[in-house]
C-alpha cells in the first residue's frame, strides 16, 4: 500500500488547510528553532572553550616534566627524546616569590628559562635582558619599562643578615599579554641565572613541553633513570579544575536547553491531541474506503515521526550554515570597536548529532504519549459512524 498520499494529505492539513491547527504549527516551528539554536550554541560555546584551552596550552604547555627537587643533572636522554619528536620545550627553574616596586608589593611566580633551549612562540620575540612580566601584574605594582624591581624569596634567607629573605634586583624589559587572567596577573619570566642566584641553587626543577606527547613517548621518558625522581603531568592534570568546570558548563547548557525544549514538547502534546480530535472523521473515511484501522493509527504516528525528523534535520542544517557564515563573515558583522572580530566556531560530529537527536528525542517521547491517548480513545470507528448517522 502506498503511504505517501496519506502523508501528503496530513502535511497539507497541518500547513495549508484553512482549518489548520495553529498550536501544532507553532510546535513544529519551535522544534525547528530548538535544533537550530542548539547547533549554534554548541558551535560558539565549543569555539570559546577551544580558544581558552589553546591559549592556556600555548603558555603553560601540553605536558610538564616535574622533578621532586631541584636537579643539576644533564638530562640529555630526556632532551634527545623530545628533540627526536620535534617538540618545542624549555628547561626552567620555577618559584613563587614576592615582587616589590617602591611601596607596592604583589605575589608572583617567576620562571627562570634556560635560554639555550628553544623558546615557545609566545616568548620568541620578548627581550630577556631583564624580566618579562604579565601585563596585569606590572599594572598592580605600577611598573613601566626599565623600572627596577626587587624579587623576594620568602623561603630563602641570608643568615649573615639576620635571617632576612633573599632578594635580587632586576629591570623590567618587556610585557606579556596572554588573555589568560591567571597568567597575566601572577607570572613573569627571566633568565635562569636570575632565579638560581635568588634561590642559591644550581639546576632546574621542571621541563615544559609545548606539544602533545604520545603515550609511547611518555612511557619512554618515564623509563629513564635519574637521581631525582620525576613525573610527567599533562595539561588536563595541571588544570583539573578548569577541565571539570568546562565539562560542567557544557552539561548545564544541555540540561537547560532540554528543560526549555520541554515547553515545545508541551505544545507538541497539546497540538497533537487537538489535531487527532479533528482528523477522526477523516480517518474514518479512510477506514470506510478499506484501509485497516490499525494501519491508520500506525501511519498517524509514523507521519509525526517523519515530520519531526525532517524539521530537526532542517533546523540542524540551518544552524550549520549559520555558523559557517559567521565563521567566514564574522569580521564584517562584528563592529570594529571589538579587538577580536571573529566568532570562535568549533564544530564536530557530536555537536551535529546532539543538535538533531535531543529535539527529535523529546518530540518522539511526547508524540508517543499523545499517540497512546489517541489510540486508547479510538479503539473502534463504528461509534464515530453511529454518531455521524
Amino acid at each position: 500500500m502506498k503511504v505517501w498520499p496519506f502523508f501528503s494529505y496530513f502535511f497539507k492539513y497541518i500547513f495549508f488547510a484553512k482549518t489548520r491547527q495553529r498550536l501544532l504549527f507553532i510546535a513544529v516551528v519551535g522544534l525547528f528553532i530548538s535544533a537550530f539554536s542548539l547547533m549554534v550554541i554548541q558551535g560558539i560555546m565549543g569555539g570559546l572553550q577551544r580558544g581558552l584551552i589553546s591559549r592556556s596550552k600555548n603558555v603553560n604547555g601540553s605536558h610538564l616534566i616535574q622533578f621532586n627537587t631541584i636537579t643539576n643533572e644533564p638530562l640529555e636522554e630526556i632532551r634527545d627524546i623530545l628533540r627526536k619528536e620535534g617538540v618545542t620545550f624549555y628547561s626552567e627553574l620555577e618559584s613563587e616569590v614576592m615582587i616589590k616596586y617602591k611601596n607596592y608589593v604583589a605575589p608572583a611566580k617567576v620562571h627562570g628559562l634556560l635560554l639555550s633551549d628553544e623558546r615557545p612562540h609566545f616568548l620568541s620575540d620578548k627581550d630577556f635582558a631583564g624580566l618579562v612580566i604579565g601585563s596585569e601584574l606590572a599594572s598592580k605594582v605600577r611598573l613601566q619599562f626599565l623600572d627596577e624591581l626587587q624579587i623576594i624569596a620568602p623561603g630563602v634567607t641570608d643568615s649573615l643578615m639576620g635571617e632576612v629573605p633573599r632578594f635580587v634586583t632586576e629591570t623590567l624589559s618587556d610585557y606579556l599579554y596572554t588573555e589568560l587572567p591567571e597568567v597575566d596577573e601572577f607570572e613573569m619570566w627571566g633568565r635562569i641565572e636570575v632565579v638560581q642566584n635568588l634561590l642559591r641553587e644550581r639546576g632546574i626543577n621542571q621541563i615544559r613541553v609545548f606539544k602533545s606527547l604520545d603515550p609511547s613517548v611518555i612511557e619512554k621518558i618515564k623509563s629513564i633513570k635519574t637521581e631525582v625522581p620525576f613525573r610527567v603531568v599533562s595539561w588536563e592534570q595541571m588544570n583539573g579544575a578548569l577541565v571539570w568546570s568546562l565539562n560542567l558548563e557544557t552539561k548545564v547548557m544541555l540540561f537547560l536547553f532540554i528543560s526549555m525544549s520541554c515547553l515545545v514538547a508541551i505544545a507538541i502534546t497539546s497540538g497533537l491531541l487537538i489535531f487527532y480530535s479533528k482528523i477522526r472523521r477523516d480517518l474514518m473515511s479512510f477506514w470506510i474506503l478499506g484501509m485497516p484501522q490499525q494501519m491508520l493509527v500506525k501511519l498517524c504516528f509514523r507521519f509525526i515521526l517523519l515530520l519531526s525528523a525532517i524539521i530537526c534535520t532542517l533546523g540542524t542544517m540551518a544552524g550549520f550554515i549559520t555558523l559557517r557564515i559567521l565563521e567566514v563573515y564574522g569580521h564584517d558583522i562584528i563592529p570594529d570597536i571589538f579587538v577580536e572580530r571573529r566568532f570562535p566556531i568549533d564544530l564536530n560530529f557530536s555537536h551535529i548529532t546532539l543538535s538533531f537527536f535531543i529535539p527529535f528525542g523529546i518530540s518522539v517521547v511526547f508524540s508517543y504519549l499523545s499517540f497512546l491517548n489517541f489510540r486508547k480513545e479510538n479503539q473502534n470507528f463504528v461509534s464515530i459512524v453511529r454518531s455521524v448517522g
